[in-house]
């Protein structure tokens, strides 16, 4: 059996103004006058939750104490939920592109650092969960990315093995989980790594510049499955 992965934000949709958005009323309610701005901080919004809860907390006092961030992710969580289809969408041609790899047989997973319960969400608003038969977060098993066993079970719970395997994904993180995991790492350029983050593309000489790159470097890196 043949398997891709895919991460969720910055590989399948762009989701950084809502998380954005998410920030800003976790800001409000903790009574930060800071605020998050379009152009300007989709780096922050795009690493998730608690970089952006600590990014504020440092905004506004300087520092970040773990526990205050660990403390208020619950009420980011319940904000995000609010707004989770705000501006997100599919990144054009996506949804084609799950469409052409089922037609190959290819097995198609997420592996993602959203917490299980909004990555339901949001696939279901996007209306592509049905493409998926394996959905893990950091929650499903309490790691996250970059440990590779949420990666792992993906794999299993697909049926698959991680030879005939690969990971989509957009950031640094996504391509540590790839090589720690041993499976080849697909970079969608257009994501929030590369975009946002500065992700260097030499991680991998496997670069998706539009989603519909992505279904021909599979075909590639799988063929000998």
């Amino acid at each position: 059996m043949k398997a891709a992965i895919f991460d969720l934000d910055g590989t399948l949709a762009d989701t950084a103004l809502d998380l954005m958005l998410a920030g800003n009323a976790t800001f409000e309610d903790m009574g930060i006058e800071y605020r998050l701005q379009k152009d300007r901080d989709e780096n922050v919004a795009s690493r998730g939750g608690k970089s952006t809860i600590r990014h504020g907390l440092k905004k506004a006092f300087g520092h970040a104490e773990e526990e205050k961030v660990h403390a208020l992710y619950p009420n980011f969580l319940k904000n995000y939920e609010n707004v989770i289809d705000v501006n997100s969408i599919l990144y054009e041609g996506t949804l084609e592109v799950l469409q052409s790899l089922l037609k190959l047989d290819i097995l198609l997973g997420i592996c993602t650092n959203k917490p299980i319960k909004q990555a339901h969400m949001l696939l279901d608003i996007l209306g592509i969960s049905h493409y998926f038969k394996g959905v893990v977060g950091p929650d499903t098993l309490g790691i996250a990315k970059p440990n590779p066993e949420p990666l792992n079970r993906v794999i299993e719970m697909l049926g698959a093995k991680p030879k005939c395997s690969v990971l989509v994904g957009d950031t640094n993180t996504d391509f540590l989980t790839s090589v720690a995991a041993d499976v080849p790492f697909i970079l969608t350029t257009y994501g929030h790594g590369v975009q946002y983050q500065g992700l260097n593309r030499s991680c991998t000489p496997y670069l998706a510049n539009t989603p519909m790159d992505i279904p021909g470097l599979i075909f590639e890196i799988l063929k000998k499955c």
